[in-house]
């Protein structure tokens, strides 16, 4: 079993592994949150299929991750880049059999683009209206402003978990039909269905001469829910390997080397693989660079791969190069295509996940120095960083939880129910869909009561503490921490989505005043109205970028 490395196909990024067998895989994936939820899983799945002897290539399609933006949004460009990758297979691998893999809409792609020797479709949507369908229910339930109520869509151009439905894209969709859309010729010999067939593709298969089987597709619940905590769906992924791997041919032609130096490029920017001990990254350079300007790298926000939820942090890395700005987004160790930590646990609010950036720093920090970018655990991390390491010499934390994290604290009830404020609650409450959820049992109730009586000893508890800190106990403080970064030179911006929950720890540490708040700080806590707590919403991304853009104008003069 060989390590992954990087490639560029025309444009698109991916990840290759060379096999003994002379067949091929394309993983294609889903897209837009399902693909960052599925993105730790696949890799999983490739590794094992390389084990058996298979060549793997997973690509990221045209406006996804880490791949040029030429065609994005449309399903013409995905089908086309899967077609590209099949080519690269045959032409460079010297795979004579290509099977694609495909999951989700990742599965209707595959079926669509007429290519793969077999397929196996994993919860394939048997077309774009049933993807659509399925992603608006999604969304309803699971995208929500920080009090609780909806996020407001532009119903030409939704946004689903972040990512945003192109008018293009929503206009692609009713010709994405498997039956009717078939492209002519030979039917794939071989078709494996996992999960529900509901518009009866086995069936039209066979008509068309392929050997077609449906399956259950046991764990497609645990592993789609969510970047944190999903589970392996081991059974289903031995019987993928099972029947990609049977009968497979001798290798009859050696693989071509992959580059040695990949890179895709756009206006203004050029991008690299960069791998380092325990981290994964992506260099985005300037073709102008900024004189003076400081590398901006950004942080993992919980399990979300380094192109950022919603692809946030590739989108801006970009924007960033056109003004002249180099950036760095890598992923931590169980994260994204770095490996695992060795005591398997998550890499949120541990410890040793700062010596782990400080080791990253070494490889990248320029003369300059670094501003960071995290948000929510990426900004936890960010801020113990910062005062462990004066290379950084600005930090930007959006929707920072807690700037301290103790044995006490619930990362399972954080991260998988999302708690939000008391006003949260209230608010959902009042919604019909939020009551049908308590009683079908999807909302835990207790776990919520736990949350809100705890947050109201919390209060309590810190004004008592405040009051019995001795005089070494408030150097230790998180205000007495900002006092030495600023006695340092260094700058905290502390951004929030308006009625975040972190905004309430902030004010325990840095008072409620406002004049207070610039006086520990060193300026005032920045509120973005109408922003989700990724930042997802409308014009929420541009007025990130432009926070970003005046800390590097703002660190670089001071340099001067």
């Amino acid at each position: 079993m060989s390590a992954a490395v990087a490639v560029a196909i025309d444009g698109l990024f991916g990840w290759y592994t060379p096999g003994r067998s002379g067949r091929g895989v394309v993983l294609c994936p889903p897209l837009g949150f399902e693909g960052v939820a599925t993105y730790r899983g696949l890799r999983e799945l490739a590794l094992r299929l390389n084990a058996a002897g298979l060549s793997t290539l997973r690509i990221d399609y045209p406006g996804e991750g880490e791949s040029a933006d030429e065609s994005a949004g449309r399903i013409g460009g995905q089908t086309g880049a899967i077609r590209r990758a099949v080519r690269y297979l045959r032409e460079h691998d010297g795979s004579e059999e290509v099977y694609l893999v495909g999951l989700r809409f990742g599965a209707t792609l595959a079926a669509l683009s007429g290519e793969g020797d077999g397929l196996a479709l994993l919860s394939p949507f048997a077309s774009g209206r049933a993807y659509l369908r399925a992603m608006t229910l999604w969304s309803q339930t699971a995208d929500a402003m920080p009090d609780g109520t909806a996020i407001p869509q532009d119903p030409a151009s939704p946004v689903i978990g972040g990512h945003r439905l192109s008018p293009a894209f929503l206009a692609d969709l009713p010709s994405a039909d498997i039956k009717k859309a078939a492209p002519p010729g030979a039917a794939p010999a071989r078709v494996l269905v996992l999960g529900a067939d509901p518009a009866g593709l086995v069936e039209f298969y066979r008509a068309r001469g392929s050997v077609a089987s449906l399956e259950p597709f046991p764990g497609q619940s645990q592993f789609l829910a969510n970047p944190y905590g999903a589970e392996i769906p081991h059974e289903a992924f031995a019987r993928v390997v099972g029947f990609v791997a049977e009968g497979i041919p001798a290798r009859r032609v050696e693989p071509r080397p992959p580059e040695p130096d990949p890179s895709i490029s756009g206006e203004g920017w050029l991008e690299k693989p960069v791998r380092l001990p325990h981290a994964t990254g992506i260099l985005c350079t300037p073709t102008r660079p900024q004189p003076g300007a400081p590398l901006v790298v950004f942080i993992n926000s919980g399990m979300n791969i380094r192109s950022g939820y919603g692809r946030q942090s590739t989108d801006m890395a970009r924007v960033l190069a056109a003004s002249g700005i180099a950036s760095f987004r890598w992923d931590q160790r169980g994260v994204g295509e770095t490996e695992d930590r060795p005591d398997g646990k998550y890499p949120l609010y541990v410890a040793d996940t700062v010596g782990e950036f400080r080791a990253v720093l070494d490889h990248v920090t320029p003369p300059e120095g670094v501003i960071v970018l995290g948000t929510c655990s990426g900004a936890y991390l960010a801020f113990h960083t910062i005062c462990a390491d004066e290379r950084i010499r600005a930090a930007i934390l959006v929707n920072l939880y807690k700037f301290d994290w103790d044995g006490s604290d619930d990362l399972d009830a954080i991260m998988r129910h999302q708690f939000r404020s008391t006003a949260s609650y209230a608010s959902l409450l009042k919604r019909r869909e939020a009551w049908m959820r308590l009683l079908r049992g999807d909302i835990r109730i207790a776990a919520i009561a736990r949350h809100l009586f705890g947050a109201g000893l919390a209060r309590v508890r810190d004004k008592l503490a405040a009051l019995l800190r001795s005089r070494a106990d408030r150097a230790r403080m998180v205000a007495g921490r900002i006092a030495s970064l600023r006695r340092r030179g260094q700058s905290l911006v502390l951004v929030y989505s308006a009625g975040d929950v972190g905004i309430a720890d902030a004010h325990a540490q840095l008072g409620r005043s406002p004049r207070g708040i610039i006086r520990r700080l060193g300026r005032e806590l920045l509120i973005a109205p109408g922003a989700d707590h990724n930042f997802s919403t409308d014009g929420a991304q541009e007025r990130l970028t432009e926070i970003v853009l005046d800390l590097v104008r703002e660190t670089r003069d001071a340099a001067k």
